[in-house]
């Protein structure tokens, strides 16, 4: 079966088959002319990619759509069903291609142990929870680098009796007005931050006519970053990884970074408790034994926007503070 570059949304795939041939010809799968290989040609990689599913008809879910909710290799659903079918009819998985799968066992697992550790730091053993047991070293470690003088925004909203903020006024609270945070444990203060001003708006939670500090904060020097929202091309990663990097260990990075994403990044209702910020708490103090200077996570209140906190506010400095009144407010419901 003949494959071309088309079939695929994933751009690693796509170049692959573009700079792996020259030969025009008709796609097997989609129908149109122009450069294309044989399937067989990423066997391994199908291979090693099916291997991480096992059936589970009581609470699986089709092999199809998982493989594009998770890493949105194929162009379209129809795409995915024709190449995985292929596969199963050329004897490379030995699943039922009718059944429905999940994630294998090793990586199923990382899920149930971050639940499981969430249970047990609010109602059992929160301040002695060893989350080194998991053995997630090698996943929750610093993976971005956020480099000196980079400009990043925090906001507060301006109180009735004030006109204005300045520099000073936008840090921190001192230690003993610092309440919990996703990240921060009570009396402890991290500095919360933005990648740009309008998700700073949203995390103040403005309203109508609310007058709004936006403090411009530089930072300070160069800063190793886990960036649990770090985007993982799975066919590119199975390329240039080491022999000794299999693709289930990459899969169970990803896997374990986006659970606990999810969580920071979960909003918090009026009615829920400070109960909730102790798991993420406690996985923010693992990334700084693990020699992080701070997180980064998608807003919980604007996810276009991703937020940034440092575990040492002396890493940002405030150098300006701009001051706006919001004058709409738009409220979607369902």
């Amino acid at each position: 079966m003949k494959i071309c570059a088309n079939c695929f949304a994933d751009d690693e795939i796509k170049n692959y088959i573009l700079s792996s041939s020259s030969e025009i010809s008709i796609c097997d799968c989609c129908g149109a002319e122009g450069i294309a290989i044989e399937l067989s040609e990423l066997s391994d990689f199908w291979v090693s990619l099916l291997s991480l599913y096992v059936q589970d008809d009581n609470s699986g879910t089709e092999l199809y759509t998982i493989i594009e909710q998770d890493w949105h290799i194929f162009s379209s659903i129809d795409n995915a069903c024709k190449v995985l079918s292929a596969l199963f009819g050329q004897g490379y998985v030995q699943l039922d291609f009718n059944s429905k799968v999940r994630y294998i066992d090793e990586i199923f697992e990382c899920s149930l142990a971050w639940q499981k550790l969430k249970s047990d730091v609010r109602s059992k053993s929160r301040f002695f929870s060893d989350v080194a047991s998991f053995n997630w070293d090698s996943y929750i470690r610093p993976n971005f680098t956020l480099r000196k003088g980079s400009i990043l925004f925090r906001a507060r909203i301006i109180p009735e009796n004030k006109k204005r903020l300045t520099p000073k006024d936008m840090g921190c609270p001192p230690p003993n007005k610092a309440t919990a945070g996703r990240a921060n444990p009570l009396g402890i203060p991290y500095l919360y931050l933005c990648e740009n001003e309008e998700t700073t708006l949203y995390e103040t939670r403005s309203v109508y006519l609310d007058k709004v500090a936006i403090g411009r904060f530089k930072i300070e020097r160069d800063l190793r970053i886990v960036n649990f929202d770090e985007l993982i091309n799975l066919f590119y990663a199975y390329t240039t990884s080491d022999t000794d990097t299999s693709l289930t260990e990459i899969v169970k990075q990803r896997m374990i970074l986006d659970i606990i994403s999810k969580d920071m990044s979960k909003p918090l209702r009026r009615f829920d408790t400070e109960l909730e910020y102790i798991p993420t708490q406690l996985i923010c103090e693992y990334c700084k034994q693990n020699n992080a200077d701070g997180i980064k996570f998608t807003s919980s209140l604007f996810p276009k926007g991703s937020n940034i906190v440092l575990f040492n506010p002396k890493d940002a400095k405030c150098t300006k503070v701009d001051t706006i009144e919001i004058t709409n407010v738009s409220i979607r419901y369902k």
